[in-house]
């Protein structure tokens, strides 16, 4: 890859002291810009108690945003791997990597910067060598170190990984500081004129979706379909969403898990805060058939999100441990699987401060057991099986945006022209909480021209859709039927209008 390539992508940014070095770099945050907070290094992997189960991902340049990192397994040899990108013009590169560890709550004090308890071959050293051929190759440590952290000392504290890495022909271990530094600011100052450290919390940081019912944020997945964050609330939404982010629900072993093919089903996503405070994180859902289970197979098509097309939501964070969930649900048209196979959800996370969509086809492992390798392995990756309900048949199903310009009291609902009596109508319009969402199955129609509205009360900019389907009776409706999605607000009153097919 070409230095034009690398400004594009933001692996190069010519004000930040890490691009004006030679030598090979270790990132310090993914991001150029990457917020409040400490810096988080995507380049120092831990893949806990187990090698990586592909190795060859670290120095894949197509892999470079994602972040490969598992919770070590105290009192017990954890596979630490180290990546970093050469910046050398001349080309070819060797370099020492020193490693240090330290409480989070000791972080401030270099003293208390651990160097025992690492390991390259089977020989006690704290550095491994890291070597590349050609400027701006993205290179990995070949020899994997094994990290052995006791347990902490305190309560709660968890591991800060870190590296200081010496480019030059005869590499020595650095002079840290000697004085603590005053705070967090004061630390990262350092880091920011350092650009040969780089740190890392082993704990993940971020929205966390979990892989199975039983497994903690600190806890490495297993790779099993069954997610229980990823919640298939089927072709009606739920009243109350919040309802997924207390205990009950979310320590509940139920997987929510069943969708009508060809249908408008609601999606709601969960995530708990692993963050020491406030955040904000974007997940991408994605779906797939069992019968190819790849990454570089699965799909972002046939989803929505408040009536336009999009495969994302965000999830916003204001402490620690907080567990949210998308009020406003994504939407998702399963099609039919042949006879045998069923879906697959898939969900990626993205915890920096500018997400982007994956690039999921770096990953082309074609069986479930290799994909579920590499999902045991991956804590921004969840994927959920999902069976296929049976869901009564319908004659026309629709979706309308709706956006609410200001605060307020509203009337929210549909507007019937000339749909005979003897059919049905359901309508979903998720809210911003339970009291202004509208859930309503199999309505019967009252009148053939009959406005039916609910009052709520939404918040300015809220965006949301209404999902109506149709059922009609023994009478097929004429050719001047229609459905409109109505909703009254102050000022003054929008609409939409779709025909019944």
């Amino acid at each position: 890859m070409h230095l034009p390539e690398l400004q594009a992508r933001g692996d190069i940014d010519p004000t930040r002291a890490t691009d004006k070095l030679t030598g090979i770099v270790i990132r310090q945050s993914l991001d150029k810009s990457p917020g409040p907070g400490l810096p988080q290094s995507p380049d120092l992997i831990v893949t806990g108690t187990a090698a990586a189960f592909d190795a060859g991902l670290f120095s894949d340049s197509d892999a470079k945003r994602w972040v490969f990192q598992q919770q070590p397994t105290f009192g017990q040899a954890n596979y630490l791997y180290v990546r970093g990108t050469n910046y050398t013009s001349t080309g070819p590169q060797t370099s020492r990597i020193y490693l240090y560890y330290a409480q989070s709550d000791q972080l401030l004090d270099p003293s208390k910067w651990q160097s025992s308890g690492f390991s390259v071959g089977g020989v006690s050293q704290n550095y491994v060598g890291i070597s590349a051929a050609a400027t701006y190759q993205l290179v990995a440590t070949g020899t994997p170190v094994l990290w052995t952290p006791p347990q902490p000392s305190t309560a709660g504290a968890s591991y800060v990984l870190i590296s200081w890495i010496d480019n030059s022909a005869a590499p020595r271990p650095p002079t840290l500081p000697a004085t603590p530094f005053a705070n967090a600011a004061a630390l990262a100052a350092y880091l920011q004129a350092n650009a040969q450290i780089a740190i890392a919390d082993t704990q993940f940081r971020g929205a966390f979706l979990r892989q199975a019912p039983s497994q903690g944020s600190s806890q490495g997945g297993a790779g099993a379909q069954t997610s229980p964050d990823l919640i298939v609330a089927g072709v009606n939404a739920t009243q109350d969403a919040s309802a997924y982010t207390g205990q009950p629900s979310y320590g509940s072993t139920t997987l929510n898990n069943q969708a009508a093919a060809d249908r408008r089903n609601f999606v709601y996503v969960r995530a708990i805060n692993t963050r020491p405070g406030a955040g904000r994180s974007r997940v991408y859902l994605y779906w797939t058939s069992t019968a190819a289970p790849s990454p570089a197979n699965w799909q972002a098509t046939n989803f929505s999100y408040a009536g336009q097309v999009r495969n994302w939501v965000d999830l916003s964070y204001t402490q620690a441990g907080q567990i949210a969930v998308s009020t406003i649900p994504l939407v998702w048209t399963p099609p039919a699987q042949p006879s045998g196979q069923s879906w697959i959800l898939a969900a990626y996370v993205d915890n920096s401060s500018a997400p982007q969509a994956p690039d999921l086809s770096v990953f082309s492992y074609f069986t479930t057991k290799a994909v579920t390798g590499f999902l045991a392995q991956q804590p921004q990756l969840a994927w959920l099986a999902v069976g296929a309900a049976t869901a009564p048949a319908i004659s026309m199903s629709m979706e309308e945006a709706i956006n609410v310009s200001a605060a307020g009291n509203c009337y929210v609902g549909v507007q019937l022209r000339n749909i005979p009596t003897d059919g049905t109508v359901s309508l979903s319009i998720p809210g911003a909480d339970a009291a202004s969402t509208v859930v309503a199955p199999a309505m019967t129609v009252p009148a053939s021209g009959a406005a039916v509205v609910w009052p709520v009360t939404y918040p300015a900019g809220l965006a949301t859709s209404a999902v109506l389907t149709y059922t009609q009776g023994a009478t097929a409706p004429p050719a001047q039927a229609s459905f409109s999605i109505v909703l009254l607000e102050e000022p003054g009153i929008g609409a939409k209008v779709s025909p019944v097919r």
